[in-house]
């Protein structure tokens, strides 16, 4: 049976090894692990088999969505210039490479007995809890409630603007006579994501269990709405409205015209607030700091503190549809599944002190993830829509 701590240890480098990051000591360590047993040769044969880790990891993807985030990743995070030996350690096509390389999540689906099939947890043989999809409901300025989902097609009309669903987007267009601002508000449960276009053009990406309250259509001044979640803001330009996001009570984020995301769901310790492209002035405990592209605000008690380098993978990753882990423990994954599976975690006995680095696709169903999971040390069965956790 091969030692989960050292398939871990395995993972990173390999990991490293894919994405061109590994140093000569870690390439010396790394040779002398597969040198010294059959065994992880042959693990490190299926980890880096290209076609069966990717045939297994697209079987539950949608392309129309990756080539959308290849398009824009494009965009906004153009790769440096490679030479040929570099193209050769990075694998082509990010999405599933990484998370076939998971540490202490990918490793577990591949981890094996010579011979045998892949180790089935209790978790494997429970129903299929699948991810996300697109669905919210809609509150208008009325009380009336609309759920919305994604096979939807609706138009209703409301006081100053017409509301158009087609699937998983919703689009506001302005006509008639405004009025009184009245507002809508747009909620993702846990299990859900939606898209929004707004009054003036702007674009929000909702994530799961997020909630966005923005008016019909915009008066002549500024342009304001309030986020409680998370949500990815795609703000048409309009120098004479500035636009305002209003962020669960605690900050606010002014824009003029910019591409930036908002995590602030209420049980993450932090609010950050990550700038792509144009600029924002983050407010929060009586301070302002602006923002440049690449820079990231986050508010954990008061006044924004600004990182000039935050890691912008792991900020943008649910729009890239994966789940990014950068030295994330336990309870931190554990949030992320909760929200984006809609199921309760119920831990028994001492959590297990393991941190995590890696990707996973995010339209994987929740079994897959979980089998990754029990490398670390943990053990899970699903009870209904209840996961509960216990060390190994």
């Amino acid at each position: 049976m091969l030692d989960p701590q050292l398939i871990q240890r395995a993972a990173e480098l390999i990991l490293k090894e894919l994405r061109g990051e590994l140093n000569e000591p870690e390439a010396r360590e790394l040779q002398e692990w597969l040198a010294a047993d059959p065994q992880h040769q042959d693990f490190y044969n299926r980890m880096t088999d290209a076609p069966a880790l990717q045939s297994r990891l697209v079987k539950y993807g949608a392309p129309d969505e990756s080539a959308a985030w290849q398009r824009f990743a494009e965009k906004h995070f153009p790769a440096p210039a490679e030479t040929g030996e570099e193209k050769v350690k990075r694998m082509p096509y990010r999405w599933w490479a990484a998370a076939a390389i998971t540490v202490a999540a990918a490793a577990g689906l591949w981890l094996w007995k010579p011979g045998r099939e892949p180790q089935k947890t209790a978790a494997a043989v429970q129903q299929t809890i699948l991810p996300a999809t697109s669905k919210a409901v809609l509150t208008l300025a009325d009380g009336t409630t609309i759920p919305l989902d994604r096979a939807g097609n609706q138009t209703f009309a409301q006081q100053g603007a017409t509301a158009s669903q087609q699937g998983g987007s919703l689009v506001y267009q302005p006509g008639g006579q405004a009025g009184e601002l009245q507002y809508n508000t747009l909620r993702t449960p846990r299990g859900g994501q939606f898209r929004i276009s707004l009054a003036d053009g702007s674009q929000v990406w909702l994530n799961a269990g997020s909630s966005l309250r923005f008016p019909l259509a915009f008066g002549p001044g500024e342009r304001k709405v309030e986020l409680t979640g998370e949500a990815y803001f795609d703000v048409r330009p309009d120098a004479a409205k500035p636009f305002r996001v209003a962020v669960d009570g605690k900050a606010e984020v002014a824009v003029l015209g910019t591409e930036f995301n908002i995590n602030a769901y209420t049980d993450e310790p932090v609010i950050r607030a990550t700038l792509v492209s144009g600029s924002v002035a983050v407010t929060a405990g009586g301070k302002t700091e602006k923002l440049q592209p690449g820079q990231q605000a986050a508010i954990a008690d008061g006044a924004p503190v600004v990182e000039t380098r935050p890691d912008m993978e792991e900020a943008l990753a649910w729009r890239h549809e994966v789940f990014y882990f950068r030295n994330a423990g336990v309870t931190a994954v554990m949030r992320q599944l909760q929200r984006w599976y809609d199921v309760e975690v119920e831990f028994r006995g001492k959590v297990p002190d393991r941190r995590f680095d890696g990707e996973i696709q995010r339209n994987l169903p929740l079994q897959d993830v979980l089998e990754g999971l029990r490398v670390s040390g943990m053990t899970f069965t699903i009870e209904g829509s209840k996961i509960i956790i216990q060390p190994l």
